[in-house]
């Protein structure tokens, strides 16, 4: 099956060849498209292949974030993406109510879509969907109708894959967006109510109000498993909606449900290696491991690596390919490390905790100056910020923080128990 293509819009538009692009893109989901755009708005010289296996890019998808998640000198730039912004938002647990006063922001499919339009419509940016890959290399694509494409370099950002090597939990949602007849009261995000039932694992309801009568309500669960009963989950939001917003009139006018890796773990000896360096695609978003341990967001992660890219093209222009292979490969190795304390408040929060009281682990957080909770959304936490979060009264039983404080004997006993069973 042949590939289609995007149609560019409006006229005198440049017709670029696709054996003339510098750059391909494997997958055009959050991290293959910020990528294109950051790149095709800083270098106007540049051009991109971007190949989508699905009929359309961008997905169907909400991402938020803290803006202070968003580099200082990027954030006028990601402007353009952002649906929705509030200075301020609620996070409920059974012993503790508080608004934080953090910008928080939120964009979507379309938003992300509408960023990348103008390079589509110039013919920089050449979007084949239908697409499927059959082999990604450093420098080349084969497609699966035999068709090879060769760049300066490829970039790999097709989703997640599981890997032996990195233990999760997971986080998975059901979202509706509903429009209301009447004001639905909420004024500004709950990003995290914890006070409805557990279910046995940490739960909770997240509400985005896009206006007074139109709000997303989203109920999340932390999971060992990633099985998602989504029809079980409707039926909730659907008594969360009734019950906690009170809200009886309302129509669904769109729906999302999601399953995300939340990473305990990755072992060493993979976290660190860059001997593929020379040998596979840059990985990008998810495939790359490029999301907040934690939280799962992923939106502040692909800024970041779309911006490292970006760098790299601009100190080594025009042949930039092998340098971005090189920092993208020890950029991986910085997240690695960067994240090993977020990988052990998860262990903390899956494997210390009972499943019905993981809440109370976030419950204490969400007690914490809020900078420090902005400095955690943001990944720069302190020396000291980590020992605040440490000390005190433990959320868990001290006998099984210990037993997971190691990730490598952690990994160890993972992958024993996996080989026994």
């Amino acid at each position: 099956m042949d590939c289609k293509q995007i149609r560019q819009i409006g006229l005198n538009r440049t017709n670029v060849s696709e054996k003339a692009a510098d750059m391909i893109i494997v997958g055009a989901g959050l991290s293959g498209l910020m990528t294109a755009w950051r790149c095709l708005d800083i270098h106007s010289e540049l051009t991109v292949i971007v190949i989508e296996a699905s009929e359309t890019i961008g997905g169907d998808h909400t991402w938020s974030f803290n803006k202070s998640d968003i580099l200082e000198h990027l954030q006028d730039w990601i402007t353009p993406f952002i649906a929705h912004q509030w200075s301020s938002y609620d996070v409920k647990f059974p012993k503790r109510k508080r608004k934080l006063e953090i910008s928080y922001c939120t964009g979507n499919s379309d938003t992300l879509r509408r960023c990348v339009q103008p390079h589509i419509d110039s013919g920089r940016l050449i979007v084949k969907t239908d697409c499927r890959a059959a082999d990604v290399q450093p420098y080349d694509v084969t497609l699966e109708n035999g068709q090879k494409l060769s760049a300066k370099c490829v970039l790999d950002a097709r989703g997640f894959k599981a890997n032996a090597d990195v233990i999760l939990g997971y986080q998975k949602f059901v979202g509706h967006v509903i429009r209301t007849k009447k004001p639905h009261g909420v004024h500004r995000p709950i990003i995290m109510d914890a006070t409805v039932e557990q279910l046995g694992g940490y739960r909770f309801v997240y509400c985005l109000p896009y206006s007074e009568t139109e709000i997303l309500i989203e109920d999340t669960y932390y999971t060992d498993g990633a099985e998602l009963k989504s029809q079980e989950v409707d039926a909730r939001i659907k008594d969360y909606i009734r019950d906690n917003l009170g809200v009886k009139d309302y129509e669904v006018s769109r729906r999302e449900k999601g399953v995300l890796p939340i990473t305990l773990a990755v072992d060493e000896s993979f976290g660190t290696d860059v001997s593929h360096e020379k040998t596979a695609p840059v990985q990008l978003g998810m495939t790359g491991g490029y999301y907040h341990a934690v939280t799962g967001y992923s939106l502040p992660e692909a800024v970041k690596s779309a911006n490292v890219v970006c760098d790299m093209i601009e100190k080594n222009k025009p042949e930039f390919g092998a340098a971005v292979l090189h920092e993208m490969a020890y950029h991986r190795v910085d997240h690695y490390h960067e994240e090993k304390f977020l990988r052990l408040l998860n262990r903390m929060l899956f494997r210390a905790a009972k499943p019905t009281e993981r809440y109370k682990v976030l419950q204490r957080f969400y007690g914490l100056s809020e900078g420090l909770i902005e400095r955690f959304y943001r990944n720069r936490l302190t020396k000291s910020d980590k020992l605040r979060i440490l000390i005190g009264k433990p959320p868990v039983p001290v006998s099984k923080a210990l037993k997971n404080f190691s990730e490598r004997a952690f990994i160890g006993r993972e992958k024993t128990q996996k080989d026994v069973t």
